[in-house]
Protein backbone atom coordinates (compact mmCIF):
# COMPACT_ATOMS: atom_id res chain seq x y z
CA UNK A 1 0.00 0.00 0.00
CA UNK A 2 1.21 3.75 -0.75
CA UNK A 3 1.45 6.69 1.39
CA UNK A 4 -1.46 8.19 -0.26
CA UNK A 5 -3.67 4.81 0.92
CA UNK A 6 -2.51 4.72 4.14
CA UNK A 7 -3.19 8.53 5.04
CA UNK A 8 -6.82 7.75 3.64
CA UNK A 9 -7.49 4.18 5.80
CA UNK A 10 -5.96 6.50 8.81
CA UNK A 11 -8.15 8.94 7.97
CA UNK A 12 -11.47 7.12 7.14
CA UNK A 13 -11.12 5.37 11.28
CA UNK A 14 -10.75 9.13 12.48
CA UNK A 15 -13.74 10.10 10.80
CA UNK A 16 -16.02 6.77 11.11
CA UNK A 17 -15.14 6.93 14.81
CA UNK A 18 -16.26 10.67 14.87
CA UNK A 19 -19.35 10.26 12.92
CA UNK A 20 -20.73 7.61 14.61
CA UNK A 21 -19.92 9.45 18.05
CA UNK A 22 -22.25 12.69 16.32
CA UNK A 23 -24.85 10.44 15.18
CA UNK A 24 -24.93 8.75 18.48
CA UNK A 25 -25.40 12.78 19.63
CA UNK A 26 -27.38 13.87 17.37
CA UNK A 27 -29.49 11.19 16.76
CA UNK A 28 -30.95 11.51 20.32
CA UNK A 29 -31.36 15.09 20.59
CA UNK A 30 -35.08 15.66 19.81
CA UNK A 31 -34.50 17.82 17.06
CA UNK A 32 -35.28 17.12 13.50
CA UNK A 33 -32.12 19.23 11.94
CA UNK A 34 -29.48 17.71 14.10
CA UNK A 35 -31.51 14.16 13.58
CA UNK A 36 -30.75 14.42 10.09
CA UNK A 37 -27.10 15.38 10.78
CA UNK A 38 -26.84 12.12 12.36
CA UNK A 39 -28.57 10.03 9.51
CA UNK A 40 -25.52 12.03 7.39
CA UNK A 41 -23.39 10.78 9.67
CA UNK A 42 -24.27 6.99 9.87
CA UNK A 43 -24.07 7.18 5.58
CA UNK A 44 -20.78 8.66 5.83
CA UNK A 45 -19.17 6.18 8.14
CA UNK A 46 -21.31 3.13 6.29
CA UNK A 47 -19.60 4.46 3.36
CA UNK A 48 -16.25 5.00 4.62
CA UNK A 49 -16.07 1.20 6.11
CA UNK A 50 -16.97 0.12 2.44
CA UNK A 51 -14.13 2.43 1.10
CA UNK A 52 -11.48 1.30 3.83
CA UNK A 53 -11.63 -2.57 3.31
CA UNK A 54 -11.54 -1.82 -0.32
CA UNK A 55 -8.24 0.00 -0.05
CA UNK A 56 -7.13 -2.11 1.79
CA UNK A 57 -7.80 -5.07 -0.42
CA UNK A 58 -6.14 -3.24 -3.51
CA UNK A 59 -9.97 -3.59 -4.93
CA UNK A 60 -10.17 -1.92 -8.51
CA UNK A 61 -13.19 -0.10 -6.84
CA UNK A 62 -11.04 1.36 -4.03
CA UNK A 63 -10.89 4.85 -6.30
CA UNK A 64 -14.22 5.02 -6.99
CA UNK A 65 -15.19 4.25 -3.20
CA UNK A 66 -12.53 6.92 -1.98
CA UNK A 67 -14.53 9.33 -4.41
CA UNK A 68 -18.20 8.49 -2.92
CA UNK A 69 -16.77 8.91 0.49
CA UNK A 70 -15.33 12.06 -0.13
CA UNK A 71 -18.87 13.39 -1.19
CA UNK A 72 -20.26 11.90 2.22
CA UNK A 73 -17.75 13.46 4.22
CA UNK A 74 -17.75 16.98 2.46
CA UNK A 75 -21.59 16.83 2.95
CA UNK A 76 -21.67 15.66 6.43
CA UNK A 77 -19.14 18.28 7.06
CA UNK A 78 -20.98 20.84 5.64
CA UNK A 79 -24.12 19.78 8.02
CA UNK A 80 -22.22 19.38 10.88
CA UNK A 81 -20.58 23.22 10.55
CA UNK A 82 -24.89 24.15 11.24
CA UNK A 83 -23.68 23.68 15.12
CA UNK A 84 -20.26 24.53 16.05
CA UNK A 85 -20.61 25.27 19.09
CA UNK A 86 -21.89 21.43 19.53
CA UNK A 87 -18.18 19.50 20.39
CA UNK A 88 -19.59 16.10 18.81
CA UNK A 89 -20.07 18.19 15.63
CA UNK A 90 -17.28 20.39 15.45
CA UNK A 91 -15.18 17.32 16.16
CA UNK A 92 -16.87 15.40 13.62
CA UNK A 93 -16.45 18.37 11.19
CA UNK A 94 -13.06 18.32 11.35
CA UNK A 95 -12.25 14.91 10.87
CA UNK A 96 -15.19 14.42 7.94
CA UNK A 97 -13.03 17.61 6.20
CA UNK A 98 -9.63 15.64 6.61
CA UNK A 99 -10.87 12.76 5.61
CA UNK A 100 -12.17 13.85 2.22
CA UNK A 101 -8.71 15.49 1.63
CA UNK A 102 -6.92 12.15 2.23
CA UNK A 103 -9.46 10.11 0.34
CA UNK A 104 -9.66 12.49 -2.74
CA UNK A 105 -6.20 12.06 -2.59
CA UNK A 106 -6.71 8.60 -3.66
CA UNK A 107 -9.67 9.36 -5.77
CA UNK A 108 -7.45 11.37 -8.10
CA UNK A 109 -5.17 8.94 -8.79
CA UNK A 110 -2.18 10.33 -7.50
CA UNK A 111 -2.11 6.60 -5.08
CA UNK A 112 -1.14 4.85 -8.07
Amino acid sequence: MGVYQDRCVEAIGTCTAAAERCAACCGTSADVERERCAVLGRDCADVGRLAEALVLRNSRYAVEACTLHATTCEAFADYCAKWPKENCCKAAMLAARACARACRLVGTGQAA
